[in-house]
Protein backbone atom coordinates (compact mmCIF):
# COMPACT_ATOMS: atom_id res chain seq x y z
CA UNK A 1 0.00 0.00 0.00
CA UNK A 2 2.47 2.30 0.93
CA UNK A 3 5.17 1.44 -1.85
CA UNK A 4 1.63 2.25 -4.39
CA UNK A 5 1.60 5.41 -2.84
CA UNK A 6 5.42 6.28 -2.82
CA UNK A 7 5.66 4.53 -6.69
CA UNK A 8 2.62 7.68 -7.84
CA UNK A 9 4.42 10.59 -6.01
CA UNK A 10 8.35 9.43 -7.86
CA UNK A 11 6.35 9.63 -11.14
CA UNK A 12 5.18 13.10 -10.32
CA UNK A 13 1.48 12.29 -9.58
CA UNK A 14 -0.59 14.19 -6.59
CA UNK A 15 -1.10 11.29 -3.50
CA UNK A 16 -3.95 13.32 -1.59
CA UNK A 17 -3.78 13.22 2.27
CA UNK A 18 -7.27 12.22 2.06
CA UNK A 19 -6.58 9.11 0.15
CA UNK A 20 -4.24 7.86 2.41
CA UNK A 21 -6.42 8.43 5.32
CA UNK A 22 -9.08 5.94 3.67
CA UNK A 23 -5.87 3.57 3.03
CA UNK A 24 -4.45 3.94 6.58
CA UNK A 25 -8.49 3.54 8.54
CA UNK A 26 -7.56 0.07 9.62
CA UNK A 27 -3.79 0.26 10.69
CA UNK A 28 -3.29 -1.27 14.01
CA UNK A 29 -1.00 1.75 15.70
CA UNK A 30 -3.86 4.29 17.21
CA UNK A 31 -3.01 7.77 18.13
CA UNK A 32 -5.37 9.71 19.96
CA UNK A 33 -5.28 13.79 18.88
CA UNK A 34 -6.96 16.01 21.34
CA UNK A 35 -6.95 20.09 21.30
CA UNK A 36 -7.24 22.40 23.62
CA UNK A 37 -8.97 25.14 22.16
CA UNK A 38 -7.69 28.97 22.57
CA UNK A 39 -11.27 30.45 22.74
CA UNK A 40 -12.29 27.02 24.92
CA UNK A 41 -13.67 23.54 23.86
CA UNK A 42 -12.11 20.82 22.81
CA UNK A 43 -11.67 18.72 19.27
CA UNK A 44 -11.16 15.58 18.69
CA UNK A 45 -9.32 13.04 16.30
CA UNK A 46 -7.91 9.80 15.86
CA UNK A 47 -4.96 9.04 13.17
CA UNK A 48 -4.02 5.07 12.06
CA UNK A 49 -0.70 4.56 10.78
CA UNK A 50 0.49 1.40 9.02
CA UNK A 51 4.17 -0.91 9.90
CA UNK A 52 6.53 0.59 7.92
CA UNK A 53 9.14 -1.81 6.07
CA UNK A 54 12.02 1.00 4.98
CA UNK A 55 13.31 3.87 5.51
CA UNK A 56 11.22 5.44 2.42
CA UNK A 57 7.97 3.56 3.67
CA UNK A 58 8.80 5.57 7.27
CA UNK A 59 9.24 8.77 5.82
CA UNK A 60 6.45 8.62 4.08
CA UNK A 61 3.90 7.57 7.22
CA UNK A 62 5.63 10.54 9.13
CA UNK A 63 5.25 12.96 6.65
CA UNK A 64 1.62 11.80 6.58
CA UNK A 65 1.53 12.15 10.66
CA UNK A 66 2.80 15.84 10.60
CA UNK A 67 1.21 17.06 7.22
CA UNK A 68 -2.20 16.02 9.63
CA UNK A 69 -1.68 17.60 12.97
CA UNK A 70 -0.18 20.53 11.09
CA UNK A 71 -3.62 20.70 9.09
CA UNK A 72 -5.26 20.82 12.26
CA UNK A 73 -3.19 23.04 13.95
CA UNK A 74 -3.35 25.71 10.58
CA UNK A 75 -7.38 25.28 11.00
CA UNK A 76 -7.82 25.48 14.34
CA UNK A 77 -4.62 27.22 16.47
CA UNK A 78 -4.94 25.73 20.03
CA UNK A 79 -3.54 25.99 23.45
CA UNK A 80 -2.60 22.71 23.72
CA UNK A 81 -2.74 19.25 21.98
CA UNK A 82 -2.86 15.98 23.82
CA UNK A 83 -1.93 13.02 22.29
CA UNK A 84 -2.83 9.48 23.50
CA UNK A 85 -0.76 6.39 22.22
CA UNK A 86 -0.61 2.67 23.75
CA UNK A 87 2.19 1.96 26.50
CA UNK A 88 3.01 -0.75 24.10
CA UNK A 89 3.21 1.03 21.35
CA UNK A 90 6.95 1.95 20.78
CA UNK A 91 6.04 3.76 17.34
CA UNK A 92 3.44 5.74 18.22
CA UNK A 93 5.55 7.06 21.21
CA UNK A 94 8.73 8.15 19.26
CA UNK A 95 6.44 10.06 16.61
CA UNK A 96 4.86 11.69 19.17
CA UNK A 97 7.65 12.53 21.13
CA UNK A 98 9.97 13.98 18.31
CA UNK A 99 6.68 16.55 17.77
CA UNK A 100 8.46 19.38 19.85
CA UNK A 101 11.74 19.12 17.68
CA UNK A 102 9.49 19.06 14.34
CA UNK A 103 7.07 21.86 14.99
CA UNK A 104 9.97 23.71 16.71
CA UNK A 105 7.83 24.58 19.90
CA UNK A 106 10.77 26.07 22.02
CA UNK A 107 12.18 28.16 18.88
CA UNK A 108 12.16 31.64 18.82
CA UNK A 109 9.06 32.57 15.76
CA UNK A 110 11.87 34.04 13.19
CA UNK A 111 13.88 31.01 13.53
CA UNK A 112 10.86 28.48 13.05
CA UNK A 113 10.56 26.83 9.54
CA UNK A 114 8.39 24.34 7.67
CA UNK A 115 5.64 22.75 10.55
CA UNK A 116 6.94 25.35 13.09
CA UNK A 117 5.76 28.42 10.69
CA UNK A 118 1.84 27.64 12.09
CA UNK A 119 2.89 27.99 15.59
CA UNK A 120 3.93 31.30 14.45
CA UNK A 121 0.26 32.40 14.45
CA UNK A 122 -1.09 30.50 16.74
CA UNK A 123 1.41 31.74 19.39
CA UNK A 124 0.21 35.17 18.32
CA UNK A 125 -3.35 34.39 18.63
CA UNK A 126 -2.99 33.19 22.06
CA UNK A 127 -0.74 36.02 23.15
CA UNK A 128 -3.66 38.11 22.22
CA UNK A 129 -5.93 35.95 23.71
CA UNK A 130 -3.94 36.03 27.22
CA UNK A 131 -2.77 32.37 27.51
CA UNK A 132 0.40 30.54 27.13
CA UNK A 133 2.08 29.73 23.91
CA UNK A 134 0.92 26.37 22.04
CA UNK A 135 2.15 23.09 23.64
CA UNK A 136 2.12 19.30 23.31
CA UNK A 137 1.84 16.31 25.98
CA UNK A 138 1.98 12.83 25.40
CA UNK A 139 -0.13 10.65 27.92
CA UNK A 140 -0.29 6.21 27.95
CA UNK A 141 -3.75 7.42 29.46
CA UNK A 142 -6.87 6.96 27.14
CA UNK A 143 -8.30 10.14 27.24
CA UNK A 144 -11.86 10.65 28.46
CA UNK A 145 -14.95 11.03 26.55
CA UNK A 146 -15.65 14.40 25.50
CA UNK A 147 -19.32 15.56 26.31
CA UNK A 148 -21.82 15.76 23.71
CA UNK A 149 -22.63 18.57 22.58
CA UNK A 150 -26.05 20.35 22.10
CA UNK A 151 -27.27 21.69 18.64
CA UNK A 152 -26.48 25.72 18.57
CA UNK A 153 -29.37 27.56 18.13
CA UNK A 154 -29.45 28.93 14.26
CA UNK A 155 -29.45 32.70 13.81
CA UNK A 156 -27.78 33.02 10.65
CA UNK A 157 -30.79 34.15 8.89
CA UNK A 158 -31.80 36.65 10.87
CA UNK A 159 -28.71 38.46 11.92
CA UNK A 160 -27.89 38.32 8.04
CA UNK A 161 -30.88 39.88 7.35
CA UNK A 162 -30.80 42.77 9.81
CA UNK A 163 -27.19 43.60 8.49
CA UNK A 164 -29.14 44.75 4.89
CA UNK A 165 -31.70 46.56 7.09
CA UNK A 166 -29.07 48.54 8.40
CA UNK A 167 -27.27 49.41 5.62
CA UNK A 168 -30.24 50.97 4.08
CA UNK A 169 -29.01 54.35 6.12
CA UNK A 170 -26.27 54.33 6.52
CA UNK A 171 -22.75 55.47 4.64
CA UNK A 172 -20.33 53.06 4.68
CA UNK A 173 -17.17 52.36 2.69
CA UNK A 174 -16.37 48.36 2.19
CA UNK A 175 -12.99 47.29 1.42
CA UNK A 176 -11.21 43.86 0.18
CA UNK A 177 -7.55 43.81 0.33
CA UNK A 178 -6.07 41.00 -1.83
CA UNK A 179 -2.51 39.51 -3.03
CA UNK A 180 -2.75 42.00 -6.26
CA UNK A 181 -5.40 44.56 -5.56
CA UNK A 182 -7.66 46.47 -3.15
CA UNK A 183 -11.35 46.77 -3.98
CA UNK A 184 -13.29 49.11 -2.32
CA UNK A 185 -17.30 50.21 -2.79
CA UNK A 186 -19.11 53.10 -1.05
CA UNK A 187 -22.40 52.32 -0.02
CA UNK A 188 -24.92 55.59 0.66
CA UNK A 189 -28.20 55.42 1.13
CA UNK A 190 -28.49 51.30 0.41
CA UNK A 191 -27.42 52.06 -3.00
CA UNK A 192 -23.52 51.83 -4.48
CA UNK A 193 -22.43 55.26 -4.69
CA UNK A 194 -18.69 54.29 -6.14
CA UNK A 195 -16.74 51.86 -7.08
CA UNK A 196 -12.36 51.50 -6.96
CA UNK A 197 -10.17 49.41 -7.50
CA UNK A 198 -6.20 50.15 -7.07
CA UNK A 199 -3.50 47.39 -8.18
CA UNK A 200 -0.91 46.62 -5.41
CA UNK A 201 2.02 43.87 -4.90
CA UNK A 202 1.97 43.74 -0.79
CA UNK A 203 4.62 41.32 -0.93
CA UNK A 204 7.16 43.26 -2.31
CA UNK A 205 7.15 45.74 0.23
CA UNK A 206 9.35 46.21 3.02
CA UNK A 207 7.98 48.56 5.61
CA UNK A 208 4.66 47.94 6.90
CA UNK A 209 3.56 51.54 6.60
CA UNK A 210 3.70 50.94 2.74
CA UNK A 211 0.74 48.03 3.38
CA UNK A 212 -1.69 50.37 5.59
CA UNK A 213 -0.98 53.75 4.15
CA UNK A 214 -2.34 52.60 0.79
CA UNK A 215 -5.66 51.25 2.88
CA UNK A 216 -6.31 54.31 4.54
CA UNK A 217 -6.08 55.97 1.35
CA UNK A 218 -8.85 54.16 -0.10
CA UNK A 219 -10.92 54.91 2.75
CA UNK A 220 -10.25 58.63 2.42
CA UNK A 221 -10.81 58.60 -1.10
CA UNK A 222 -14.41 56.39 -0.88
CA UNK A 223 -15.67 59.69 1.50
CA UNK A 224 -14.57 62.09 -0.97
CA UNK A 225 -16.06 60.56 -3.62
CA UNK A 226 -19.29 60.12 -2.48
CA UNK A 227 -19.78 63.63 -1.05
CA UNK A 228 -18.94 65.27 -4.07
CA UNK A 229 -21.73 67.45 -5.64
CA UNK A 230 -23.53 66.69 -9.15
CA UNK A 231 -21.80 69.24 -10.80
CA UNK A 232 -19.25 68.68 -14.00
CA UNK A 233 -16.22 70.26 -11.75
CA UNK A 234 -16.41 67.34 -9.07
CA UNK A 235 -17.18 64.98 -11.51
CA UNK A 236 -13.91 65.11 -13.06
CA UNK A 237 -12.11 65.13 -9.64
CA UNK A 238 -14.26 62.17 -8.61
CA UNK A 239 -13.07 60.43 -11.81
CA UNK A 240 -9.47 61.21 -10.95
CA UNK A 241 -9.67 59.88 -7.94
CA UNK A 242 -11.99 56.32 -8.94
CA UNK A 243 -10.30 55.73 -12.39
CA UNK A 244 -8.18 52.11 -12.43
CA UNK A 245 -4.43 52.67 -12.90
CA UNK A 246 -4.20 55.94 -11.26
CA UNK A 247 -1.37 56.33 -8.64
CA UNK A 248 -1.76 56.85 -4.43
CA UNK A 249 0.12 59.61 -4.93
CA UNK A 250 -2.23 61.13 -7.49
CA UNK A 251 -5.61 60.29 -5.60
CA UNK A 252 -4.01 61.47 -2.86
CA UNK A 253 -3.56 65.43 -4.95
CA UNK A 254 -7.06 64.88 -5.87
CA UNK A 255 -8.65 64.31 -2.32
CA UNK A 256 -6.88 67.21 -0.98
CA UNK A 257 -8.93 69.11 -4.11
CA UNK A 258 -11.98 67.62 -3.18
CA UNK A 259 -11.38 68.92 0.66
CA UNK A 260 -10.04 72.32 -0.52
CA UNK A 261 -13.40 73.47 -2.82
CA UNK A 262 -16.31 71.14 -1.02
CA UNK A 263 -14.74 71.33 2.53
CA UNK A 264 -13.99 68.32 4.56
CA UNK A 265 -16.54 65.22 3.56
CA UNK A 266 -19.36 63.91 6.13
CA UNK A 267 -17.36 61.01 8.39
CA UNK A 268 -18.63 57.56 7.23
CA UNK A 269 -20.93 55.34 9.53
CA UNK A 270 -18.92 52.46 9.35
CA UNK A 271 -16.04 50.31 7.56
CA UNK A 272 -15.62 47.01 6.72
CA UNK A 273 -12.81 45.75 6.05
CA UNK A 274 -11.92 41.95 4.21
CA UNK A 275 -8.08 41.36 5.01
CA UNK A 276 -5.77 38.39 3.86
CA UNK A 277 -4.81 36.72 7.08
CA UNK A 278 -5.74 35.50 10.12
CA UNK A 279 -8.58 38.02 11.96
CA UNK A 280 -9.55 37.39 15.22
CA UNK A 281 -11.78 39.99 17.34
CA UNK A 282 -10.89 42.38 14.63
CA UNK A 283 -7.09 42.26 15.32
CA UNK A 284 -4.90 41.17 12.61
CA UNK A 285 -2.55 38.35 14.01
CA UNK A 286 -1.74 35.94 11.57
CA UNK A 287 1.86 37.55 10.02
CA UNK A 288 2.50 34.59 7.50
CA UNK A 289 1.27 34.95 4.18
CA UNK A 290 2.80 35.86 1.29
CA UNK A 291 1.98 39.28 1.62
CA UNK A 292 3.87 40.12 3.91
CA UNK A 293 6.94 38.15 3.15
CA UNK A 294 8.92 40.35 1.83
CA UNK A 295 8.58 42.63 5.22
CA UNK A 296 9.24 39.52 7.16
CA UNK A 297 12.44 39.25 5.26
CA UNK A 298 13.70 43.00 5.49
CA UNK A 299 12.86 43.61 8.88
CA UNK A 300 15.21 43.02 12.26
CA UNK A 301 12.58 42.92 14.53
CA UNK A 302 9.27 41.56 12.20
CA UNK A 303 7.29 40.92 15.49
CA UNK A 304 7.33 44.88 16.06
CA UNK A 305 6.41 45.49 12.38
CA UNK A 306 3.71 43.51 12.26
CA UNK A 307 2.41 44.84 15.55
CA UNK A 308 1.47 48.21 13.20
CA UNK A 309 -1.49 46.12 12.27
CA UNK A 310 -2.59 45.73 15.07
CA UNK A 311 -3.27 49.63 14.68
CA UNK A 312 -5.15 49.18 11.65
CA UNK A 313 -8.93 49.69 13.26
CA UNK A 314 -8.09 52.35 15.27
CA UNK A 315 -6.75 54.28 12.28
CA UNK A 316 -9.76 53.77 10.12
CA UNK A 317 -11.80 54.58 12.89
CA UNK A 318 -11.02 58.30 12.16
CA UNK A 319 -12.87 57.80 8.40
CA UNK A 320 -16.34 57.42 10.81
CA UNK A 321 -17.91 59.64 13.12
CA UNK A 322 -18.35 59.10 16.70
CA UNK A 323 -19.65 56.21 17.46
CA UNK A 324 -19.03 54.40 14.04
CA UNK A 325 -17.53 51.06 13.63
CA UNK A 326 -14.83 49.54 11.68
CA UNK A 327 -15.18 45.49 11.17
CA UNK A 328 -12.61 43.77 10.02
CA UNK A 329 -12.36 39.83 8.62
CA UNK A 330 -10.24 37.58 7.20
CA UNK A 331 -10.72 36.99 3.45
CA UNK A 332 -12.14 33.87 3.32
CA UNK A 333 -14.64 34.31 6.28
CA UNK A 334 -15.77 37.83 4.47
CA UNK A 335 -16.57 35.54 1.50
CA UNK A 336 -18.39 33.23 3.61
CA UNK A 337 -20.39 35.91 5.21
CA UNK A 338 -21.19 37.52 1.60
CA UNK A 339 -22.62 33.92 0.30
CA UNK A 340 -24.69 33.64 3.73
CA UNK A 341 -26.57 37.45 3.25
CA UNK A 342 -27.28 36.75 -0.29
CA UNK A 343 -28.55 33.55 0.52
CA UNK A 344 -30.61 34.95 3.38
CA UNK A 345 -32.42 37.24 0.98
CA UNK A 346 -32.77 34.29 -1.43
CA UNK A 347 -35.27 31.42 -2.37
CA UNK A 348 -32.78 28.79 -0.67
CA UNK A 349 -32.36 30.96 2.96
CA UNK A 350 -33.59 27.51 4.62
CA UNK A 351 -29.91 26.61 4.00
CA UNK A 352 -28.25 29.52 5.57
CA UNK A 353 -29.37 27.95 9.02
CA UNK A 354 -26.76 25.01 8.35
CA UNK A 355 -23.62 27.80 8.20
CA UNK A 356 -21.80 28.67 5.05
CA UNK A 357 -18.76 27.29 3.82
CA UNK A 358 -16.97 29.37 0.92
CA UNK A 359 -13.48 29.99 -0.71
CA UNK A 360 -11.69 32.58 -2.47
CA UNK A 361 -9.44 31.37 -5.85
CA UNK A 362 -7.55 34.00 -6.19
CA UNK A 363 -3.14 34.92 -5.08
CA UNK A 364 -3.98 32.31 -2.82
CA UNK A 365 -7.10 29.61 -1.39
CA UNK A 366 -9.42 31.92 1.14
CA UNK A 367 -11.38 29.45 3.30
CA UNK A 368 -14.55 31.14 5.26
CA UNK A 369 -17.39 29.37 7.79
CA UNK A 370 -20.52 31.26 9.06
CA UNK A 371 -21.99 28.59 11.48
CA UNK A 372 -24.89 27.88 12.05
CA UNK A 373 -25.45 30.57 14.83
CA UNK A 374 -24.55 33.19 12.10
CA UNK A 375 -20.97 34.01 13.91
CA UNK A 376 -17.66 33.53 12.50
CA UNK A 377 -15.54 30.95 14.38
CA UNK A 378 -12.40 32.61 15.90
CA UNK A 379 -10.21 29.97 14.28
CA UNK A 380 -7.34 30.69 12.19
CA UNK A 381 -8.75 28.28 9.25
CA UNK A 382 -5.78 28.72 7.71
CA UNK A 383 -6.61 26.30 5.21
CA UNK A 384 -4.49 27.42 1.98
CA UNK A 385 -1.46 26.06 3.96
CA UNK A 386 -2.74 22.54 4.73
CA UNK A 387 -1.23 19.77 3.01
CA UNK A 388 -3.47 18.13 0.47
CA UNK A 389 -0.60 16.26 -1.46
CA UNK A 390 2.00 14.06 -0.57
CA UNK A 391 3.06 12.53 -3.77
CA UNK A 392 4.73 15.27 -7.14
CA UNK A 393 7.98 14.64 -5.85
CA UNK A 394 9.75 15.88 -8.53
CA UNK A 395 7.91 19.42 -8.86
CA UNK A 396 9.51 19.33 -4.85
CA UNK A 397 12.89 19.81 -6.27
CA UNK A 398 12.36 23.47 -7.36
CA UNK A 399 12.84 26.79 -5.46
CA UNK A 400 9.01 27.60 -4.25
CA UNK A 401 8.84 31.00 -6.53
CA UNK A 402 9.81 28.80 -9.31
CA UNK A 403 6.17 28.21 -11.37
CA UNK A 404 6.79 24.92 -11.44
CA UNK A 405 7.41 24.10 -7.58
CA UNK A 406 4.99 22.91 -5.20
CA UNK A 407 6.71 24.21 -2.20
CA UNK A 408 4.90 26.60 -0.12
CA UNK A 409 6.13 30.52 -0.42
CA UNK A 410 6.23 31.08 3.55
CA UNK A 411 6.80 27.64 4.64
CA UNK A 412 8.46 25.89 2.32
CA UNK A 413 6.12 22.67 3.08
CA UNK A 414 5.64 20.98 -0.07
CA UNK A 415 1.69 19.82 -1.08
CA UNK A 416 -0.12 22.77 0.70
CA UNK A 417 -3.04 24.43 -0.91
CA UNK A 418 -1.44 27.80 -1.79
CA UNK A 419 -0.04 25.75 -4.99
CA UNK A 420 -3.24 24.22 -5.77
CA UNK A 421 -6.34 26.22 -5.56
CA UNK A 422 -4.45 29.36 -6.74
CA UNK A 423 -3.42 31.59 -9.11
CA UNK A 424 0.07 29.69 -9.02
CA UNK A 425 -1.63 26.44 -9.11
CA UNK A 426 -3.02 27.55 -12.11
CA UNK A 427 0.25 28.36 -13.62
CA UNK A 428 1.91 25.34 -12.81
CA UNK A 429 -1.02 22.88 -14.09
CA UNK A 430 -0.54 25.64 -17.62
CA UNK A 431 3.53 24.57 -17.67
CA UNK A 432 2.83 20.80 -17.14
CA UNK A 433 -0.27 20.36 -19.06
CA UNK A 434 0.95 22.53 -22.26
CA UNK A 435 4.02 20.64 -22.26
CA UNK A 436 2.56 17.74 -22.14
CA UNK A 437 -0.13 18.06 -25.06
CA UNK A 438 0.31 21.52 -26.97
CA UNK A 439 4.24 22.38 -26.71
CA UNK A 440 3.25 25.46 -29.31
CA UNK A 441 0.60 26.60 -26.22
CA UNK A 442 3.64 26.14 -23.63
CA UNK A 443 6.35 28.59 -26.03
CA UNK A 444 3.12 30.68 -26.12
CA UNK A 445 3.70 31.44 -22.11
CA UNK A 446 6.96 32.64 -23.12
CA UNK A 447 6.99 34.44 -26.53
CA UNK A 448 4.19 36.83 -25.41
CA UNK A 449 6.20 37.52 -21.96
CA UNK A 450 3.75 36.01 -19.51
CA UNK A 451 7.19 34.22 -18.46
CA UNK A 452 10.36 34.06 -18.09
CA UNK A 453 13.72 31.77 -17.58
CA UNK A 454 15.92 32.86 -15.35
CA UNK A 455 18.60 30.86 -13.44
CA UNK A 456 17.66 27.96 -14.06
CA UNK A 457 14.29 28.39 -13.08
CA UNK A 458 10.87 29.58 -14.21
CA UNK A 459 8.82 32.50 -13.35
CA UNK A 460 5.98 34.31 -13.89
CA UNK A 461 7.76 37.42 -15.15
CA UNK A 462 7.15 41.08 -12.56
CA UNK A 463 9.23 43.46 -14.41
CA UNK A 464 8.29 46.04 -16.45
CA UNK A 465 4.75 45.08 -15.89
CA UNK A 466 3.25 42.30 -13.48
CA UNK A 467 1.82 39.57 -15.48
CA UNK A 468 0.18 37.43 -13.08
CA UNK A 469 -3.35 38.62 -13.73
CA UNK A 470 -2.78 38.68 -17.07
CA UNK A 471 -1.00 35.21 -17.04
CA UNK A 472 -4.74 33.71 -15.29
CA UNK A 473 -6.66 35.91 -17.63
CA UNK A 474 -5.07 34.44 -20.55
CA UNK A 475 -5.34 30.69 -19.00
CA UNK A 476 -9.18 31.28 -18.44
CA UNK A 477 -9.61 32.69 -21.44
CA UNK A 478 -8.22 29.62 -23.26
CA UNK A 479 -10.27 27.42 -21.50
CA UNK A 480 -13.39 29.76 -21.82
CA UNK A 481 -12.88 29.05 -25.58
CA UNK A 482 -12.79 25.39 -25.40
CA UNK A 483 -9.07 25.00 -25.57
CA UNK A 484 -8.72 21.65 -24.43
CA UNK A 485 -5.01 21.56 -22.60
CA UNK A 486 -6.44 24.47 -20.85
CA UNK A 487 -10.16 23.11 -20.03
CA UNK A 488 -7.93 20.43 -17.96
CA UNK A 489 -6.08 22.92 -15.98
CA UNK A 490 -9.31 24.29 -14.30
CA UNK A 491 -10.90 20.34 -13.89
CA UNK A 492 -7.50 19.65 -12.33
CA UNK A 493 -8.34 22.68 -9.84
CA UNK A 494 -11.86 21.40 -9.25
CA UNK A 495 -10.22 17.97 -8.32
CA UNK A 496 -7.79 19.92 -5.75
CA UNK A 497 -10.93 22.00 -4.31
CA UNK A 498 -13.20 18.21 -3.73
CA UNK A 499 -9.57 17.05 -1.58
CA UNK A 500 -10.11 20.15 -0.14
CA UNK A 501 -13.41 19.18 0.72
CA UNK A 502 -12.79 15.88 2.14
CA UNK A 503 -9.96 17.45 4.27
CA UNK A 504 -12.11 20.47 5.81
CA UNK A 505 -14.78 17.78 6.56
CA UNK A 506 -12.54 15.52 8.11
CA UNK A 507 -10.92 18.06 10.39
CA UNK A 508 -14.31 20.76 10.88
CA UNK A 509 -17.04 19.11 9.95
CA UNK A 510 -19.34 21.62 9.04
CA UNK A 511 -22.92 20.95 8.37
CA UNK A 512 -23.17 23.11 5.47
CA UNK A 513 -22.32 20.58 2.66
CA UNK A 514 -22.13 23.35 -0.33
CA UNK A 515 -19.25 25.28 -1.13
CA UNK A 516 -19.44 28.85 -2.21
CA UNK A 517 -16.78 29.63 -4.50
CA UNK A 518 -15.78 33.83 -5.03
CA UNK A 519 -12.68 35.45 -7.44
CA UNK A 520 -11.22 35.94 -10.76
CA UNK A 521 -11.77 31.80 -11.37
CA UNK A 522 -15.60 32.15 -11.04
CA UNK A 523 -15.40 35.39 -13.54
CA UNK A 524 -15.80 32.95 -16.49
CA UNK A 525 -18.51 30.52 -16.27
CA UNK A 526 -16.68 27.65 -18.28
CA UNK A 527 -14.04 27.66 -15.66
CA UNK A 528 -16.43 27.15 -12.74
CA UNK A 529 -17.92 24.52 -15.00
CA UNK A 530 -15.10 22.88 -15.64
CA UNK A 531 -13.64 23.02 -11.64
CA UNK A 532 -17.73 21.71 -10.70
CA UNK A 533 -17.43 18.40 -13.57
CA UNK A 534 -14.06 17.21 -12.29
CA UNK A 535 -14.94 18.15 -8.28
CA UNK A 536 -18.44 16.23 -8.57
CA UNK A 537 -16.96 13.07 -10.10
CA UNK A 538 -14.69 12.34 -6.81
CA UNK A 539 -16.89 12.71 -4.44
CA UNK A 540 -20.16 14.80 -5.59
CA UNK A 541 -19.28 17.77 -3.92
CA UNK A 542 -21.73 20.96 -5.01
CA UNK A 543 -19.96 24.22 -5.41
CA UNK A 544 -22.19 27.70 -5.50
CA UNK A 545 -20.58 30.50 -8.05
CA UNK A 546 -20.44 33.82 -6.19
CA UNK A 547 -20.81 35.38 -9.33
CA UNK A 548 -24.17 37.49 -9.89
CA UNK A 549 -26.31 34.88 -9.69
CA UNK A 550 -25.60 35.07 -5.94
CA UNK A 551 -26.95 38.34 -6.42
CA UNK A 552 -30.59 39.53 -4.13
CA UNK A 553 -30.20 41.82 -1.80
CA UNK A 554 -30.21 45.47 -2.90
CA UNK A 555 -26.99 46.51 -2.93
CA UNK A 556 -25.58 43.51 -4.76
CA UNK A 557 -28.50 43.64 -7.24
CA UNK A 558 -27.17 47.01 -7.77
CA UNK A 559 -23.24 45.69 -8.57
CA UNK A 560 -25.26 42.69 -11.00
CA UNK A 561 -26.28 45.76 -13.17
CA UNK A 562 -22.80 47.66 -13.06
CA UNK A 563 -22.25 47.49 -16.81
CA UNK A 564 -18.47 47.85 -15.86
CA UNK A 565 -17.91 46.00 -12.46
CA UNK A 566 -18.95 42.48 -11.58
CA UNK A 567 -20.34 40.39 -8.36
CA UNK A 568 -17.31 37.93 -8.83
CA UNK A 569 -14.66 40.89 -8.39
CA UNK A 570 -16.40 43.18 -5.72
CA UNK A 571 -18.94 41.55 -4.31
CA UNK A 572 -16.64 40.92 -0.78
CA UNK A 573 -16.51 44.33 -0.86
CA UNK A 574 -20.09 44.59 -0.66
CA UNK A 575 -19.84 41.54 2.08
CA UNK A 576 -17.70 43.93 4.33
CA UNK A 577 -19.39 47.07 3.65
CA UNK A 578 -22.64 44.84 5.07
CA UNK A 579 -20.38 43.35 7.86
CA UNK A 580 -19.72 46.85 9.20
CA UNK A 581 -23.34 47.16 8.93
CA UNK A 582 -24.01 44.44 11.28
CA UNK A 583 -22.32 45.85 13.85
CA UNK A 584 -24.30 49.72 13.68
Amino acid sequence: MVQEFLSRAARGESVYISDVRRAFSQADCRIACELSLAIGGKKRWELRLPAAQSEAELAFVREYFHASLYNILSAFGGARMTLSVAPEDAFARSLCGSLDAVFQVHLPKRERRGYGKCLNVTDRINAAMGIPPFSFEVTERALPEPPAGARPYSDAVSSCRAAVGKARGAAICGIDIGGTDIKVVGIRGGRIACVKEYDWFPAEMTRMEQVIEPILLMARVVRAAMALPDTPEAEALRERMLQKGVSGEEMRRAADACRAAYGEAPLLDGIGVCFPDVVIDDMIVGGETYKTRGIRNASPDYEKEFLQLASLKELLLSECRPGGRVHLANDGSLAAYTAAVELAHSEAAGSVADGVFAHTLGTELGTGWIDETGGIPQIPLEVYNCVIDLGSHPARAYHELDARSVNNFNTGLSGTLQKYCSQSGAYRLALRVFAERTPARYDELFDKGFLERRGGGVFVRQTPADMRKPLLEHLMRLASEGDPAAEEIFREIGEFLAVTFEETEWMLAPRSRARVLFGRFVKHKRCFELMQERAGKRNGVRFVAGDGNLAFTPLMLDLKSDPAHTVAQFGQAVGAAYFAASQL
